[in-house]
Parts: C-alpha cells; sequence; structure tokens
C-alpha cells in the first residue's frame, strides 16, 4: 500500500489508472503563479520594442498586477481546494483542504483468495467505505480478522485469547504483532483510544495489507508447501518419512 494518494504528494498511485505517477498540483498559490508567469510572458516581447525609458513603467505595472493576483486569486479559485492532474493517463483528483473528495474510491489490493467469502465479503464492503469513513472500515477488517482467526481453527470468539493460543503453538512473532496490530486498531476504531483513525485515513488503508498478509502466511503458503510436497515427495518416500517421525517420537 505504497504511495498512497496524499495531499501535496509529488507522486502517487493514481485512484485512475493505478499507476504511481508524477501528479501536477493546482491550487490557489499555483494559479497565481500561472498568471504571473503569463502576465511576465506577454509583456517580454512587447518590451523589447520600447525605448528604454518605458520600463520602469511596465516593471511598475507588472509589480502592482502581481499584488492583484496573489490578493484576489482566492475570489476565483478556493483557498482550501486543489486539483492534482496525473502525467501518466491525464486523470484528476480533487481536494478539498486534506481530503480526497474525487474520485471516491482507492484502489486497494484484491483480497486473498484463500481467506473464506465471508470474510472477503467484508474486506470488499470496507474498501468501499475507506475514503469516507476509515472508522468503519478499519472495524470491518476486525471482524474480519475474527472471522478469519475462526478459518483458522480458533473459536472466533475473542481475538485476544485466539492470538494467544496461537503464540502458545508457536507462532511466529511477525505474524502476531500483525494480528496484534489489526486488532488493537479495529478495537480503538471501535472503542475510543489512542488512535484516532479519521485523522490517519492511511493506517485504515494499510490494513488490507496487513490483513492479506496474515491470510497469505497462514493460509497459502502452508497450502503452497503441501501441494508441492503432495505432488512432488514419491508415496514411498513419505511412507518413509512417516516411519523415521514415530521412531523419533518420544516414548
Amino acid at each position: 500500500m505504497e504511495f498512497l494518494p496524499k495531499l501535496g504528494s509529488d507522486k502517487f498511485k493514481c485512484p485512475h489508472c493505478q499507476v504511481v505517477s508524477q501528479q501536477r498540483w493546482f491550487d490557489v498559490s499555483s494559479a497565481s503563479e500561472a498568471a504571473n508567469a503569463i502576465s511576465n510572458e506577454v509583456f517580454y516581447s512587447y518590451r523589447a520594442r520600447i525605448q528604454h525609458f518605458q520600463q520602469d513603467v511596465i516593471t511598475e505595472f507588472l509589480k502592482s498586477l502581481q499584488v492583484a493576483n496573489d490578493r484576489h486569486m482566492q475570489d476565483f479559485v478556493p483557498r482550501n481546494f486543489s486539483v492534482a492532474t496525473c502525467a501518466s493517463c491525464g486523470g484528476f483528483t480533487l481536494w478539498a483542504e486534506n481530503d480526497l473528495v474525487y474520485p471516491k474510491h482507492v484502489s486497494v489490493d484484491p483480497p486473498n483468495e484463500d481467506m473464506n467469502e465471508d470474510i472477503r465479503s467484508l474486506y470488499f464492503e470496507a474498501a468501499t467505505i475507506v475514503t469516507d469513513s476509515p472508522r468503519g472500515a478499519a472495524a470491518l477488517l476486525r471482524l474480519a480478522l475474527q472471522i478469519l482467526l475462526k478459518q483458522l481453527g480458533k473459536s472466533g470468539k475473542n481475538i485476544n485469547t485466539d492470538i494467544k493460543e496461537l503464540v502458545s503453538e508457536g507462532l511466529s512473532p511477525k505474524i502476531q504483532q500483525a494480528l496484534d496490530l489489526l486488532r488493537v486498531v479495529g478495537n480503538n476504531a471501535v472503542h475510543p483510544g489512542k488512535i484516532d483513525i479519521d485523522d490517519s485515513p492511511d493506517v485504515a488503508l494499510k490494513l488490507f495489507h496487513v490483513i492479506n498478509f496474515i491470510a497469505n502466511e497462514m493460509i497459502t503458503k502452508p497450502k503452497e508447501l503441501e501441494l508441492l510436497y503432495t505432488d512432488l515427495v514419491p508415496d514411498d518416500t513419505k511412507q518413509h518419512i512417516q516411519e523415521r517421525d514415530r521412531k523419533d517420537a518420544p516414548e
């Protein structure tokens, strides 16, 4: 989830073409700069044809015009309004204050296909509201995690208890951190806490990556390894491995 759209960023992942590309910004400040540049360019060729003693008059006029542009451009371009144009596709995003208001959707990675359908459904639902309600999206992903833990063979009733059981079974610290990250941020989305998700929409967007990471590590990779083992290891070798493990088992 790198290069998320951000106000003023020179480069981000375009919501239209999904390419990480340069962005050209237009706001009240750049509008003034553009108007002043046009004025200077218009008068440049004119000044080359007039007498030297008239140059000062034009210079003073351009200075006063620049002051007027800087002062009154906000009458035509709202101060808290910005537009970014994608260098790749030409699509634009509209921003009011710090918020992306068009397009309303922000692209997220598709859900891991090995998650159950009800989990993927919650994932898609969270993706549709993450721009308008980061808090709501984080809460939905917390619920998705709860159901994912059930898919992993746990009760699915208490996330903290389920994580504790997985840790006692030898869970990788890396995955434990991912689980607790989603749990803690999700809890703060549902109940008042130290993390204000609405003030940090990027956090909610990163949670989509976190739940996919958990599913990939806990479901997809073990499944792929099991398929490889089944397909590539001969049956007689599997039998020898089983006998070896039985012999090495403590009495």
